[in-house]
Order: structure tokens, then C-alpha cells, then sequence
């Protein structure tokens, strides 16, 4: 932070024909190369080529007053009179009938006000979009906001939603909207771990902080050491989660998991919102999903646990319990599922439906074709995303009532949600809200589920990558070596003030309570490549970072483990004749970002602007994978991991640029995400001049070690 807190209150508080595996890659071979059409969180998922360092643009007072009007918007939305007031005669003023011609959808306001007329999530009551009821009415508040004709229409629109909608509907809605409108692309959206604290950390540090606030004579910022959930707990599974909580349970983490499921939710169709042509999104899904599901074992790696527990809905007698120790903003506890848990009666439905769309979606692999919503088969090797989108159960899926979602099916029965006794009476699990999910051991043994039986399966059914097809003639990867790389534990400070009821505006703008909390982060470095090209060509580097022995101690084969792989950093390169020398920091990763601004300094920078005291700069990419997490916590005395680096041929006619509403302007080069770990790997077509393998250890020191080091 660069501010202490105590200077940072005066202005702010805050997804017919049996054909044999033959077949399928015959059909599939016949359309390579393609251009495969990618879309949505490519960064992370790695398959961007973009400029080192991004540009950054100078405000002007337009930008400056929007980013300001919509950023209060966001605070004490269940005290609306409290802070900021004078909205309230701004909502008083403002009728969305009177105001009808200000939308450019009239189907959309009618339906609203019939639904608002009629009676809709009240004030007070909990939402999530698993929900079929709540994600309706969501959908139709979004559209409001989407189809205002302008910024003013839109503003009072959202202003009137404030005291008038479900809070967590509202923000909700609200946080997508500002995403997808075409006036208010590269708005900064304050980090939802402030906005929803419950959300983030736990009961006692939430009551900590409540009680904090009842000590009216307090002047100074608050701070609440949070600690992990369960870190009191003894018995050997949730010994388990304790090991594991600094990355289930990481904030940024959690943030990215909603961004990277936001960018084109599952609910927005293509063709009514125009996405961008280059669009993958079931492509985006599987992929972004397993490069996750990399990440957490390799983290479970380095505590010497095994692999993730698999999931099997006949026996149940590995369902990992879960105790949230959570409560929703209105005080109601998180569901709790049981060790040994047994299905409930009102849940057998929704299992029953389970078994049925996991033939169905196994069938298709198997047989190389989908039904769509007319019955008509359709080759499901033609695109990858076909089967993501059924898997999803997305706006694009080309049959929701037949192959349903098999995703929020299993987080339905496996979140052990109560039964409603009505659909405005819901209490949604962990799993059932995307910036939740994350800290639920289950999310790991449901995309498992998905990845294994789906994911590789499909991919099993494509031929691998031949040598020609993999080789880059007239490049040779000479060596490649990279700093020291050190994880360790810093603090890291959060605001909790907005899960907090106050007394007035005045204590809502003056009164700040802090939680710190030790979080996973690692010393930069660079990767230092040195290679010889034949000529002056582009090409595209890749970087992956992978296990070099299992938990056992055996070193492993790349051919049974290459799906284990993650993919660290991509970026292109403009080659010269002769050798090159290629650097590049972790830092310039383009798919890791650093540290949201804390709302309080981003808001003081945006009124400083407005005064004319000092520019305000932005760039166009807002959100990424935490830089903080691209390393593994490794061990003390140095952990073996494979680094394995490949240059490509970028072909500038396969490659296709497009604008995304989080990462700005992105050039996507012609390879499927994960490329050349997305097919099945031969080790012996691994050895070409463009690949090389590195072995690199990785360090954890406490932060006494980092001290006494660096004197």
C-alpha cells in the first residue's frame, strides 16, 4: 500500500452414427491447421501474444467523473440512506416507466416492471445465480442496465436499483453491467474482498470486526489479525484444509475466480450481446478450469499430499466435509456438508439428472457427435467449445434442455444447500457462488470429475502432435536458466468496513477496520533464454512449469503426467538472424497481475484528478491470475519442479486480435489452448532444438530468513 491508513480516510470508505476414435482424427486432421477461435480469459489461460508492457492512457474528466460516480455506488448498499444520502433524492426523483424511451430494448423494461410490479427478491434475502428463480430476475435487472441508451439513463437507472433491489442482486448485476457496457469499458470495479468481506474471511474475524465498531470512541484505523479457517482444528482431513487454506482461501484468488467466470457469463448469449467473434468460451471453460486444477496440485504437491480426491457420486465415503465457518451478509450460516455425507431426499432429483446428462456427455465423446435442440447430430471434433458449452450448460450450448449443466448440477448436490421453503428463501452453499467456490475442497474433486472424464478423454480422441508439427526449422534453444525461486509469506492488509452496519455518513466515511493477513508471495525473477534463429522471423515463446517427481519420490514421465503442466507465461518475440539473448521478468507475465488498488487510494487519486491536483492513468487490462501465486510454496530446502520452455512459429495469418471488456487488446495466435500440452504427448517427439527441459528447485523461507539474508 502507499499510504498508511490513517491517511488514507479523508476521502473514502468504503461457463445417429457410432464413429471410432479413428474416425474422429481423421475428421479432425482434415480441417488442421484451423484457426481455432479463442475468446474470453485468454490470459490466463495463456495463449495471448501482447506487447511486455502494457500502455497506459491519461484520463480525462469524462472517464475521471464516471469512474467516481460509479465507485459510490458500491457502499453500504444495505444502508442506502446512510452513505452518500443525496442519492436517495436522485432514486425519489427517477421512474424506470416514465422513462421507458431511455432503454433501447422496450421489451426489456416491460418485462422488468411486470416483474417488479408483481413482487421480486426482496431486500434482505440471499441470492445466487445457481438459483433458476434469482438468476431470471438478475438477468432481467442486468438487461435494464445493459439496454440503458446512455451513461445518465444507465447512472440514475443504477442509482434507483440501490435502494430499491436485493443488495446482492444489485451488486451483482451491477459488477457485470459495468464489464459489458460499451461506455464504461476500463471503469475500475472495487475489489470484491471489500465489497463482500463475509465472502472472504471467516466468522471470527468478522465478529472481531464487529465488535470493533461498537467502540464509538475510537478515532484510529482498526486492524483484525485473520487467520485461516479451521486453523484450530485437529483431526487429519481438516489438518488437510489448514494446509492448504493460505491458497484456497486467498483473497485474489477468490476475486479472479469471479472475473475469470464473469468476462462472458454462462447466462449471456453470444448473439444477443455481440460478443467478440473470437470467441471459445467452452474452450476458455475446460481449459481455465484445468490450468486451476494444475495450480492447487501442485500446491498440494509441496505438502507431500496425493492426488485430489476423486469424485464418485455412488460412494460417498470420500466426500471431503466442509465447514465454512462463514455466514452470509444477513447473518445466516453457510451450509455444512457432513464427513460421509448421504444425498438428502429433495437432492435425489438433481443426482438422478447427473447420471443421466454423464451418459449423455460421455456418449457424445464417444461417438463424435451432439444432439441440438432439433435433434440433429452435429460433429463435436469440429470445435473444442461444443463441449464446453454443454458442460457448462452456457447461453451457447447448442441443447440446454437435453444435456442440461453437469456443472452447476454437481455444485447443486454437492454444496448441500438446505431445501427452500420457498425461492426467495434460499441459503446458497460455498459452491453455489463463484467468489466462494474456491475455499471448498469439493470444487477441486468436481472439476477433476470434469477435466478426467471430459477434458482428457475428448483429447485422447485427437492424434498428438507429429514432429513436423511441433518443430520450428532454423531454431535452436541454446540454454535457459532463471533466477532463484523464493516463496515466502508477506502481510497483506484488507478493509472490512463495508461488512459493517454504522451509525451515520459520518462514521460510514471516517471509520476504517482493517483485517491482515499472511498470504503466499514470491521474490521476482526472470527467465534468461539464450537461442539461435537462421533468420529474422516472429515466433512465440511458452513457458510451463510441471512435477519432476510424484509424492512417492519417483520421477516422472512427461508422456503420463503432461497434463500436470502449467502454463506460466507466453509472449512473442521478434527473432534476429544469429543468437538472441531473451529475458523476461515474472512480473511480465501477461496473464498474472499484481495486487488490485485498495478503494480508499484509488478513490483519493480519482478526486485528486478531478480537482486537478494530479493525472490519473489507467491501461485497458484490470484483472488476472494473482501475480503472487504463479509458484508453488515449494520447500525449505528447495522443492524439484520441471521447467519446460518451447519456441513456436507465429504465423501472422492465423493470428486474430480482438477487444476484451478485462484484458483490453489481445492478439490470439492459431494453437488450442495449451498448446503443446493439450494433446497426448510421444517423450521422444519432446527433444527438438525449440523445446528445452530445465530443472529448477523452488525455496520457501519465512520472512526472518528473507530479513536476515538480505543485511
Amino acid at each position: 500500500m502507499s499510504k498508511g491508513p490513517m491517511q488514507r480516510l479523508s476521502y473514502f470508505d468504503p461457463w445417429q452414427n457410432i464413429s471410432s476414435s479413428t474416425d474422429i482424427k481423421e475428421r479432425w486432421s482434415s480441417k488442421m491447421p484451423k484457426l481455432l477461435l479463442l475468446g474470453v480469459s485468454v490470459v490466463i489461460l495463456a495463449n495471448v501474444c501482447q506487447s511486455t508492457h502494457l500502455p497506459t492512457y491519461t484520463a480525462d474528466k469524462g472517464y475521471l467523473q464516471k469512474q467516481k460516480s460509479i465507485y459510490e455506488l458500491f457502499w453500504h448498499v444495505d444502508q442506502p440512506t446512510l452513505y452518500h444520502p443525496e442519492l436517495y433524492q436522485t432514486a425519489k426523483s427517477f421512474s424506470i416507466e416514465d422513462n421507458a424511451s431511455s432503454f433501447n430494448n422496450k421489451e426489456v423494461v416491460q418485462e422488468f416492471l411486470q416483474r417488479w410490479k408483481y413482487g421480486m427478491l426482496p431486500r434482505g434475502r440471499l441470492f445466487s445465480m445457481m438459483h433458476r428463480e434469482l438468476r431470471d430476475e438478475a438477468m432481467i435487472v442486468f438487461r435494464l442496465f445493459y439496454y440503458a441508451k446512455d451513461f445518465d439513463t444507465f447512472y440514475r437507472t443504477a442509482v434507483w436499483a440501490r435502494f430499491n433491489i436485493n443488495e446482492q442482486m444489485y451488486l451483482y448485476t451491477l459488477y457485470v453491467a459495468v464489464l459489458h457496457r460499451p461506455d464504461t469499458k476500463y471503469i475500475y470495479l472495487p475489489p470484491l474482498y471489500e465489497v463482500f468481506p463475509n465472502f472472504f474471511f471467516n466468522d471470527e474475524v468478522m465478529h472481531n470486526a464487529y465488535r470493533m465498531q461498537m467502540q464509538t470512541d475510537v478515532k484510529d484505523a482498526r486492524f483484525v489479525q485473520a487467520n485461516y479457517t479451521g486453523w484450530y482444528l485437529a483431526s487429519e482431513e481438516k489438518q488437510h484444509y489448514h494446509q492448504l487454506a493460505y491458497f484456497t482461501e486467498d483473497l485474489s484468488l477468490n476475486s479472479f475466480y469471479f472475473w475469470f467466470n464473469h468476462e462472458y457469463p454462462y447466462w449471456m448469449s453470444t448473439s444477443e450481446f455481440k460478443f467478440p467473434e473470437v470467441n471459445a468460451r467452452g474452450e476458455v471453460y475446460l481449459f481455465g478450469h484445468k490450468q486451476l486444477l494444475v495450480r492447487y496440485q501442485l500446491e498440494r504437491l509441496s505438502h507431500d499430499l496425493g492426488d485430489i480426491p476423486a469424485l464418485d457420486w455412488h460412494d460417498l465415503s470420500k466426500t471431503a466435509e466442509y465447514h465454512p465457518y462463514m455466514h452470509h451478509y444477513n447473518g445466516l450460516p453457510f451450509p455444512i456438508r457432513e464427513n460421509h455425507p448421504i444425498i438428502p431426499d429433495y437432492l435425489m432429483q438433481y443426482l438422478e439428472q447427473l447420471e443421466d446428462v454423464h451418459h449423455r456427455i460421455a456418449n457424445a465423446i464417444d461417438s463424435g457427435y451432439i444432439l441440438d435442440h432439433t435433434g440433429k447430430q452435429m460433429d463435436i471434433y469440429k470445435e473444442f467449445s461444443y463441449l464446453g458449452n454443454i458442460i457448462e450448460g452456457n447461453a451457447d450450448s447448442y441443447n440446454q434442455r437435453f444435456y442440461k449443466s453437469f456443472d452447476r448440477l454437481l455444485r447443486r448436490i454437492f454444496g448441500f444447500g438446505g431445501k427452500p421453503i420457498s425461492k426467495y428463501q434460499t441459503i446458497p452453499s460455498a459452491l453455489e457462488i463463484y467468489c466462494t467456490s474456491m475455499r471448498d475442497p469439493m470444487f477441486y474433486s468436481i472439476y477433476k470429475k470434469i477435466i478426467d472424464s471430459y477434458y482428457l478423454q475428448y483429447k485422447k480422441n485427437l492424434p498428438s502432435y507429429t514432429h513436423d508439427q511441433l518443430a520450428f526449422p532454423g531454431v535452436k534453444v541454446e540454454s535457459v536458466t532463471v533466477d532463484k525461486l523464493v516463496t515466502y509469506f508477506d502481510e497483506f492488509q484488507s478493509m472490512l468496513s463495508n461488512g459493517i452496519p454504522v451509525h451515520d455518513h459520518i462514521e460510514a466515511r471516517s471509520k476504517l477496520i482493517m483485517a491482515r493477513q499472511n498470504r503466499l508471495n514470491h521474490k521476482p525473477f526472470s527467465y534468461h533464454i539464450s537461442l539461435n534463429s537462421d533468420k529474422d522471423q516472429k515466433a512465440v515463446i511458452r513457458i510451463f512449469l510441471g512435477p519432476k517427481y510424484d509424492v512417492h519420490g519417483h520421477e516422472l514421465d512427461i508422456a503420463e503426467h503432461y497434463m500436470n503442466f502449467l502454463q506460466l507465461d507466453q509472449w512473442m518475440v521478434d527473432l534476429k538472424i544469429g543468437k538472441n539473448k531473451i529475458e523476461r521478468s515474472s512480473h511480465e507475465s501477461t496473464y498474472a497481475m499484481d495486487d488490485e488498488m485498495p478503494s480508499d487510494v484509488l478513490y483519493e487519486k480519482i478526486v485528486k484528478a478531478l480537482d486537478g491536483g494530479e493525472s490519473f492513468s489507467y491501461n485497458h487490462q484490470h484483472y488476472g491470475f494473482p501475480q503472487r501465486l504463479m509458484l508453488p510454496i515449494g520447500k525449505k530446502e528447495g522443492m524439484p519442479f520441471k521447467l519446460f520452455v518451447i519456441v513456436s512459429i507465429f504465423n501472422e495469418n492465423h493470428s486474430v486480435k480482438f477487444e476484451s471488456p478485462i484484458w483490453g487488446e489481445t492478439l490470439v495466435d492459431g494453437s488450442s489452448l495449451g498448446y503443446p500440452f493439450d494433446r497426448p504427448v510421444y517423450s521422444y517427439n519432446f527433444t527438438q532444438s525449440n523445446m528445452y527441459f530445465k530443472d529448477v528447485l523452488i525455496y520457501h523461507k519465512n520472512l526472518d530468513e528473507q530479513a536476515s539474508r538480505s543485511l
